[in-house]
């Protein structure tokens, strides 16, 4: 709880804090430029992510900047929104194709994308009580199937998985400080099992135990912002939470949960698009991109909405059925290569704003969509 009001007096005092725009360095607004037109040009969630965490990178330098604590925040936000849900799904379809993990490069393999996710959401100061409390659950019914299974900890298991030390270095981090909040939360309030209008009406309802000044500025948009943002990662951290035990299962059973597995995928696709398809938060977006003087055409683009970029064609509806492909031995291989293909019609469509191609002819289900 002390977190989450931190995080709402910060949106109280960057509320207010666009009403004068400090000068920003020459090198600062090339960069910023520069940063700006690979988002403009991205057509992949990647190049889009890796353009976001640049611009926030730039903004973050400058904190003397009044406009740029909360640029860099909404910046690095907007970035693990479009990565985290497909880097699970990346992890998750590895298991598909494993069907069991037995081995140190595979247990690393698999969790290396969903702890990385997990960490980039754990830094923003966004994890509930509850949530957390699930969590580290399921961190620790996880750890205990792979020391059962003589496998390393989650984290050495990255660490030996990818050679990535850095990387291993921030899940371990992270794993730490979902373990201490956990223990500090295990009288908080279950949020975790309210749904999404639920969580929103609860957040609004901590606006109350603020001081009366700040009612104004986190009654509107700047608050809606974060109140989406705060329930959409509190779903993705559900979501993590069942893709661990996920995992769990098919190292003590030795089997996949294809069942499982699906329902997960669909609410990962689901929370691809965002939390911010409000009219306020994008009245908000926009008028944060006009106090921002180094920010050009792109700062829009930086937040564009998922319907938006789709323009009414349902990029969502296409499915290669990937679940019931066939394959006998090669079933697994075959899960990966038609997820791959799925993703990239998606890909396309979102940035053509039709549906181009069909499911690979080779690997798909009987319900492909497009044929």
């Amino acid at each position: 709880m002390r977190r989450v009001l931190i995080w709402l007096s910060a949106i109280i005092f960057l509320a207010g804090s666009f009403a004068v725009a400090s000068e920003w360095p020459e090198a600062a607004r090339q960069q910023m430029a520069a940063a700006g037109e690979r988002l403009k040009a991205a057509q992949t969630t990647q190049e889009r992510v890796a353009a976001l965490r640049e611009i926030e990178g730039v903004a973050a330098a400058h904190p003397d900047a009044p406009e740029a604590a909360i640029m860099a925040r909404l910046l690095a936000e907007k970035a693990t929104q479009e990565a985290g849900p497909a880097k699970m799904l990346d992890a998750l379809g590895a298991l598909a194709a494993s069907g069991q993990v037995t081995d140190v490069q595979t247990l690393g393999g698999i969790a290396g994308p969903l702890l990385e996710t997990i960490a980039d959401m754990r830094e923003n100061g966004t994890l509930l009580p509850e949530t957390a409390i699930q969590l580290d659950a399921a961190i620790k019914r996880l750890d205990d199937a792979a020391a059962k299974a003589n496998l390393p900890k989650l984290a050495d298991a990255v660490d030996a998985a990818t050679g990535d030390t850095q990387l291993a270095g921030k899940i371990r981090g992270a794993l730490g400080k979902i373990a201490s909040l956990a223990k500090a939360a295990r009288e908080s309030a279950n949020l975790r099992k309210m749904d999404r209008k639920a969580k929103k009406a609860y957040l609004d309802n901590l606006v109350s135990i603020l001081p009366p000044a700040g009612g104004p500025a986190i009654n509107g948009p700047a608050f809606v912002v974060f109140r989406d943002t705060l329930v959409w990662n509190s779903e993705m951290f559900d979501e993590s939470t069942k893709a661990m035990d996920l995992v769990t299962e098919a190292i003590e059973t030795g089997q996949f949960d294809s069942a499982a597995y699906a329902k997960i995928e669909q609410r990962l696709k689901d929370l691809s698009k965002g939390p911010w398809g409000s009219d306020t938060a994008s009245d908000f977006f926009e008028n944060l991109c006009k106090k921002i003087p180094i920010a050009g055409a792109w700062c829009g683009d930086a937040f564009k909405l998922v319907k938006d970029l789709i323009s009414g064609t349902d990029c969502g509806s296409i499915n290669c059925d990937c679940e019931n492909v066939g394959g006998g031995l090669l079933r697994g291989p075959l899960i990966v290569q038609c997820k791959i293909a799925e993703q990239d019609l998606v890909l396309a469509c979102q940035s053509q704003k039709r549906i181009v191609g069909t499911c690979d002819a080779g690997a798909r289900g009987p319900a492909a969509t497009p044929y």
